[in-house]
Formats: structure tokens, sequence, C-alpha cells
């Protein structure tokens, strides 16, 4: 939530205050209220949140708290963020030369002007109140530190004096020549990249591990997007990792949500549809929370929620605030005052490597795109920065700019299906449109989309409509939509609107195309879906009493064991009560179907070279065939099809011709191989009491054994076996 929601924020205030104990509740609303009756829980709660909006009670309280308190409350109203850690407030609380500890923070939180964030406990657990703040402090590991003020309360502590000096590396506009032009950025850099980060995970959802990071995988899938890591068109600087902190600011902005183990795409929001102000001051607001992406490391979720940054970000901007009209400022100088004052760059057993001076990253490669900041060259060609008037507007300092005019006809729609978007007409509102139904291709000063029948359909999806769509084209093209690219919309808007979306139903397969014919006719309300499956859309509109059930299925249980092998190993044999639909789909890829006829009115299927060679071109490996012979079948891969699948892959088989020998006993066997004078004549041992024995080596066998005394019968006419 933004500091905007003041009515959500004043439910986040009651939730706290019911979740402390009676007498801390008193104790804190005495400071807040000063109350002269003893009124009930809930009244003296409705009381404190009613308070948060009347501004001459809180300028007394804020007036009455520690000069330390009264800055850690003006820096919460300048940052535009009412919820931060406890540790960032701490931070720059010392950047500014007060290191107090936790006292200020304290004093705040028994004043009723800082509550402790909320905590999101297991279904089920119970949540004991909390009776001192002593013992929230205690809590850090499970809380996180997370605090939070009303945005009201914190507006009005704006102005209170925070310490900082002038801005180091003042540069007079004198130096810098006469007159120096300003740059400022239009933007809309980081909007429209948040927009391709929305269509990235609509089209394929991301993996979230248990830590709430991405898989590496899907990681680097964002880091070598082509678009999404392309330099800024308007960066004076390189942000490490673009495209990871395109996916953070998208998470902050809730373009992307973590659900059931994944992020996911939110629809309904689709991309930041305000104006551009109101735009940019929420991504200013969520630059506190950007905890796994900084200017040094990119994208660094291992440091989540013990980040540095966020403090000394504001610190930066509070810095550039102390200039001089009409001065600017070397980045590195305000980086240098950065890392040397707070706290956590200033300590003795910092590593050397974290020392480098990010601030220039920052400056201008993410500050400068948002608009918080205008940029000119001094004379020896190094960049200077200061606040432009909405970055004094975002910090308090100013009264909100005018919205920049933009060009309502902004649009060049091809033939081809490609839109041409120059950026001076374009607005959060219309990248919003125009993500939803086509693709980005490229972002520049003029940008590229293509419309696709898949961006069209996700935006049917969403709500759009043919009618919509058309609208937004012709509302800001600059020439009149194609004729071609009309019929291609509509000759998908109306593919679309044929297909129908079940939220839950039921499916029906039936044995026969006729017995769907007769339950059709005797009034089932289904809808035909092939020649035996028929969908239902509410269960409970079926009479099951008129239908001889085989079996029922529930597609969210693992595979059901439903097939059986022949003895042959290639004939499969369906299990008509346990089988599912998938099977369908899956058996005809890889087995050819066998008439009925042959098989007592059973389905069976029988694999052949043919069909497997079919199979494999079609993706089903050796080891996906072994995992759905053990899923479906509960055995392992038949020899027979190990046969005839890698059968072409094995060594060149030998056929030749052996005279076998067979011995009384298994210990006869074992002598003659092990006998160094009838070793050299057996080739092979066939089994316990069968032995392999060369041609040319017979007659010297039997030499050799007719010694022994061993007798011999011989079973072959042709040649004479010892």
């Amino acid at each position: 939530m933004s500091d905007s929601d003041a009515s959500a924020w004043s439910n986040e205030v009651r939730r706290a205050l019911q979740g402390y104990a009676e007498p801390l509740l008193r104790q804190v609303a005495t400071r807040l209220l000063r109350p002269r009756n003893q009124w009930p829980v809930e009244e003296l709660i409705d009381r404190c949140v009613a308070v948060m909006d009347n501004a001459p009670v809180i300028d007394r309280r804020i007036k009455e708290l520690p000069a330390e308190s009264r800055r850690l409350l003006t820096f919460i109203g300048h940052s535009r963020q009412p919820q931060w850690r406890l540790g960032s407030l701490l931070e720059l609380l010392a950047g500014s030369g007060h290191a107090e500890g936790p006292a200020p923070a304290l004093a705040l939180l028994e004043a009723g002007l800082l509550f402790p964030a909320p905590v999101t406990t297991p279904p089920g657990v119970a949540t004991n109140r909390l009776k001192t703040f002593e013992q929230w402090l205690g809590q850090g590991t499970v809380t996180g530190f997370g605090v939070f003020t009303h945005p009201a309360a914190a507006a009005r502590a704006i102005g209170e004096d925070l310490g900082l000096p002038e801005c180091p590396g003042a540069v007079p506009a004198s130096s810098v020549g006469v007159r120096p032009a300003a740059q400022e950025a239009d933007g809309l850099e980081w909007l429209l990249r948040m927009s391709v980060v929305w269509q990235r995970v609509t089209a394929a959802s991301l993996r979230q591990t248990q830590q709430g990071d991405l898989f590496k995988r899907d990681l680097e899938r964002l880091r070598d997007d082509p678009l999404l890591s392309s330099p800024p068109a308007e960066a004076l600087a390189e942000a490490p990792n673009a495209a990871l902190l395109a996916f953070s600011l998208a998470r902050a902005e809730g373009l992307v949500k973590g659900q059931d183990g994944e992020f996911v795409a939110d629809r309904s929001t689709r991309a930041v549809a305000k104006s551009l102000s109101a735009a940019l001051a929420s991504l200013f607001a969520a630059l506190p929370t950007l905890e796994t992406w900084n200017p040094i490391d990119g994208y660094a979720p291992q440091d989540a929620g013990a980040s540095p940054y966020p403090a000394a970000y504001l610190l930066a901007l509070l810095l550039l605030a102390k200039l001089p009209q009409d001065a600017w400022a070397d980045p590195a100088a305000v980086g240098a005052w950065v890392l040397a004052r707070h706290p956590y760059w200033s300590a003795e057993a910092v590593r050397p490597s974290r020392l480098t001076n990010w601030m220039p990253a920052f400056l201008l490669g993410v500050a400068y795109p948002m608009r918080w900041l205008q940029a000119t060259k001094s004379t020896d060609g190094n960049w200077l920065v200061r606040l432009s008037p909405l970055g004094r507007w975002l910090l308090g300092f100013a009264a909100p700019p005018p919205e920049t005019p933009t060009f309502a006809q902004t649009l060049l729609v091809q033939p081809n299906m490609e839109i041409l978007a120059y950026r001076q007409g374009l607005t959060p509102g219309l990248i919003a449109q125009l993500g939803a139904f086509a693709t980005w291709k490229s972002l520049g000063s003029a940008c590229t989309l293509q419309l696709e029948p898949e961006s069209v359909y996700r935006a049917l999806e969403s709500g759009e409509t043919f009618e919509s769509i058309l609208q937004t084209l012709e509302q800001h093209g600059m020439r009149p939509t194609p004729p071609a690219v009309k019929d291609a919309l509509r000759t998908w808007s109306n593919k679309r609107e044929r297909i129908s979306v079940y939220a839950s139903a039921t499916l029906l397969e039936f044995g026969s195309p006729e017995d769907l014919n007769d339950a059709l006719a005797r009034g089932l309300p289904g809808v035909r879906l092939s020649d035996r499956l028929a969908v239902v859309a509410k269960e409970s509109a079926v009479d099951f009493r008129h239908f001889r059930l085989l079996g029922s299925r529930d597609y969210a249980l693992p595979p059901e064991r439903c097939v059986e092998v022949e003895a042959d190993g290639v004939t499969l044999t369906l299990d008509a009560a346990r089988s599912d639909l998938l099977l369908e789909t899956e058996l005809p890829a890889f087995a050819e179907s066998l008439p009925r006829s042959s098989s007592n009115g059973r389905r069976q299927y029988r694999l052949t070279p043919a069909s497997l060679a079919a199979g494999q071109a079609g993706g089903w490996s050796l080891p996906a065939l072994q995992t759905w012979f053990e899923q479906r079948t509960g055995q392992g891969l038949p020899p027979a099809v190990h046969l005839l699948v890698s059968g072409a892959d094995a060594p060149p088989a030998e056929l030749r011709r052996r005279l076998v020998l067979e011995v009384a006993t298994e210990e006869l066997a074992d002598g003659l191989v092990q006998w160094p004078e009838t070793r050299t004549f057996v080739e092979h041992r066939l089994g316990p009491t069968t032995l392999a024995v060369a041609e040319e080596g017979a007659a010297a066998l039997r030499a050799k054994l007719e010694s022994l005394g061993l007798r011999f019968e011989s079973t072959n006419s042709k040649h004479e076996s010892p």
C-alpha cells in the first residue's frame, strides 16, 4: 500500500491496536488521546484511529516527542512509504549523526504514532496479544522488526530539521557554464520494462523458492531476455541486472505476485494505469521495499531483510534537496558522503569489495530515468545532478508539478500488424492498454509492438473486446487503422468468443458414439466434445441413476495404474473402470489401437517399431516411457519394448556355430571352467551345467576328458562332440 491509501492504513492501525493487551492499549491511548473517561476497549481503538486524521492533535503530539523521534517520523514522511524496517530507520538516524539506538522508535511506539507491522501467522496458530514493546523487540526474528505509521501522521512531521549538512560535491551553476542545459527523462523507461515483465510472466509463470526467490533457470530466463536486458534509452549509467530490477519493481507494484509456489501475473492490474506523476510517486514509495536488488550486485536475494540500501537511497536524495538553487552535485561526492556516514559502510568490519562507490549507478541509472533528477555535464565531461521539480514534490519540498503535455495521436499501426509507439505521446494508462493486447518488441525513442493472436486472446481473457482494442488504436493512431488489421482483430476475437470456459465441469466418457447420442436424446444437460465425450457444467444437474458408471476420476490426483501388460510385453490392455482421458492422449502417441473384436471387447494397444519411432519423434524418449510404464502399469519397461526402442543402438550381434557340452552336475561344470587343462576350450558358460565349446577344440577337449574317465553321449549326427 502506498501513502495515498489512507483508509487502508487506518485499518492497519486498527489491527495493530487490536493486537495490544489492554494495559498496553490504555497506556498508548493515554499518550495519544489524553482521555478523561475510562472508555471501553473498542471505543478507545475507534478514537485512536480517528485521531490520525486530526491534524491539530497530531501536531501537538509530534511537538511533545524527543528530537530524535521527530526526525525518525520526518524521514518516513519524506519517503512516502509508511512501512519500514526498524533497522533501516535507525540507519537513517545514524547517517544523519544521531545514533541513539532503538530509543527514538520506542518513544514513537509508546506515543501511538508508530506501530508494529502485522505478521502473517499460519491458520490455526494462536497469536498472543502484545504486552510491552520490549517484548516486541525480543521477537525480531519472527516480526522482522517491521514498523509502520499512518501516512497522515508522517506528513505532519515534514519540515522538521534532519540535521543533514549542505550537499557534498555541490557545483555552482557558474562553474558549469552559462545557464547549463538541464536534461530530464520522460519517466517512462521503468514503466515500459515493468509492462514487459508482466507480459513475460503472463506467458509463463516463474517458480518461487521456499525463501520467496527465483529458481536459477527462471532467474536466467529474465536476465537473458533480450528486451529486458537491453540498455535503457534514457539512462546515463548502467543499472546492473536491469531485467531483475524491473522484475522487483513489478512485484512491488503488484503486477507480479507470489501464488502457490509461483510468481504469476496479476491480470486485474496489468500495468500502472495512473497519471505519470502518480505512477512515479508509487515507484518512489516502493524504493524502500527493494531489498532484493542493489546497485553493486544487481539481484541479491540472499541479502533480503538486512539491506542497507533503502536508507542510503533516501539519505542521498535528501542531501540533494540541500543544494542551493541552480546548483548541481557530483554523484560520486554524494556517494562518498553516504558511505562515510552510513553505519553499514563506515563499520570497520565491512569488506573492501563493498566500499565501491555505487551512488552514480543509482542516481544516473535508476533515479534519473524515473524523472526524480535532472542532469547536466560539467566542463570536464562528468555528469552532475539535482532534484527535478517532480523529485522535490515527491520528497515533500514543493507543490506537485504540472503534468507533461502529451500528444494524443502517437501510434502508427502498420498493415503487417506492427505498432510504432512514439514515447512523447505515451502515458502509463496507454502503456497498460498496449501491453494488454500487443507484444513489446523494442524499447527506445520509438517503441514497437506486434499484434498477435496470442496477445489478443490474452487481452480478451482479461476483459477487453474487439471494440475496446480498436477504439484504443483509433483514438491514439496518427492514421486510420488499416483494414487488414481490423479484419485480423475481428477474426481473432470471433474465434475467442467461440471458446467456452468452465470454472469447473464434469467430463463424461461413453463407451461408443451411440451411447452418447442416446444420453443426449434422453436429456443429458451436456455439450458434445467428441464422438464419445460430453461436458456438463454442473454435476448436480446429472441424474446418475440413469447411468451405469464404470468409474470416476479426479484429475488432481496422481496418474492411476490402469494398464495391464500382456505376456508378449508389447500388448497393453486398458482397465475401463480406472482409465482416464489423459490416457487417451498418451497411448496413441506411441502405440497402435487394436480392434475390439480381437480382445473380447476390451480396449487394447500394441507397441510396434513404427509406433515407437513416431513416439520418439514426438518427445517420448526412453526415460519418458520408463516413467509412463511405472505410473500406468506399476512395473518397469518390458524387455520387448527395450528391444524395439534401443536395439538399434546396441553393439552388433554375432551369430556363430557352437557345440554345447552338458554335464551331470554343477560341480563338474565348475571343475571344467577352473582346471587349466580344460579352461582354454570353454568359451562361455551357458548355465549351471551347460558350457559352450568351439568346434575346432572339441576333439582335443574330448581326449583330455577321456583321460579322466568321463563318458560321453553324442546327440549331434553331423559332428562328434565330447
